[in-house]
């Protein structure tokens, strides 16, 4: 199985609009179709992005390492843009691939004329046909996104991806790929050796008292929470934290704020300093929702809670 091949998990570039709203129909090899160049394609899903769990994360792994076996050149995805973020991550963790891993999709139903999705299909060949010596990335609205730092910063406008305070590596015009940045190849994580239970991801939010907090975080080994700007919270949410600490829980702190970054730079009641100093795992540079996978990944290794925090360790970049 020679050149690029697509793995279709649905999404709205699959989509045909309905009565009750836009549904995937559009399988890998129909997408191929108004693409030229594609070696091969394969529907692995024909879901929303909301759908996409862990199951059909780890059938994707698995298919694009037979792929590759098989002399793949480089590997398209297509995804629902709720779950971008999270594909592009999971590949990067799982592993170190030898050819382009592309993940795309589209913001407007592919079957609309005005759709965005066979401009971003047909990018997303390029840059996976490149040969370039990178980890996974998102191509989408003409920008290559590393698929560690990407995030979907709308839900409504085409160009839907960006990474606040990094952002592309390359761009995407007329089929030509330029690169402005290659950043450093990261050693992948390996496999689970368990089945994978999501770990608990719970936001920040003012005056929360930390009922929430308490009861998705009681007996997990660990939890992310989703903080106030550098890595705060309210003064009784963060006493769950605490709490959880105390009972063996990891708590890893990141932020709702779009560039990632955290620090345990404040010392009132809440702040991140008081956290850090408690036990609290700062993730500087790594989203809530890389954060979960990350978790996720490592309770599935049976990896300790210094194994946890060296995985998440390994993920911060400067």
């Amino acid at each position: 199985m020679s050149g690029v091949v697509l793995l279709g998990l649905g999404g709205t570039i699959s989509m045909h609009e309905t009565d009750s709203g836009a549904v995937p129909v559009a399988g890998a090899a129909e997408l191929t179709a108004a693409v030229a160049g594609f070696g091969a394609a394969e529907s692995l899903a024909l879901v929303g992005g909301s759908e996409v769990d862990f199951d059909l994360l780890e059938l994707l792994v698995h298919r694009a390492r037979a792929v590759v076996g098989g002399g793949a050149d480089g590997i398209v995805v297509t995804t629902g843009t709720d779950s971008i973020e999270e594909v592009a991550a999971w590949l990067s963790y799982r592993e170190n691939w030898p050819v382009p891993v592309v993940v795309t999709g589209s913001m407007i139903p592919g079957a609309r004329p005005d759709s965005d999705g066979r401009a971003n299909l047909a990018d997303a060949r390029a840059v996976a046909a490149s040969r370039a010596d990178i980890d996974p990335v998102v191509v989408f609205a003409g920008k290559v996104l590393a698929g560690r730092e990407v995030v979907k910063v709308s839900g409504v406008v085409r160009d839907a991806f960006d990474a606040p305070g990094r952002g592309a590596i390359g761009t995407v015009t007329s089929g030509r790929v330029r690169w402005h940045r290659t950043p450093e190849r990261v050693a992948a994580h390996g496999d689970p050796t368990e089945a994978l239970w999501p770990v608990p991801l719970v936001a920040g939010a003012l005056g929360d008292d930390g009922t929430l907090l308490r009861r998705a975080g009681s007996g997990r080994p660990a939890v992310v929470v989703a903080a106030n700007g550098s890595g705060n919270l309210p003064p009784a949410q963060a006493a769950a934290a605490r709490e959880l600490i105390d009972d063996g829980t990891l708590v890893v702190i990141t932020t709702r704020a779009v560039d990632a970054r955290v620090a345990p730079t404040y010392g009132y009641p809440g702040g991140g300093a008081g956290l850090a100093s408690y036990g609290a795992q700062f993730a500087d540079g790594v989203s809530p929702h890389r954060a979960r996978l990350l978790t996720t990944l490592g309770v599935a290794q049976r990896r300790d809670q210094d194994g946890l925090r060296a995985l998440i360790e390994a993920e911060v970049r400067p």
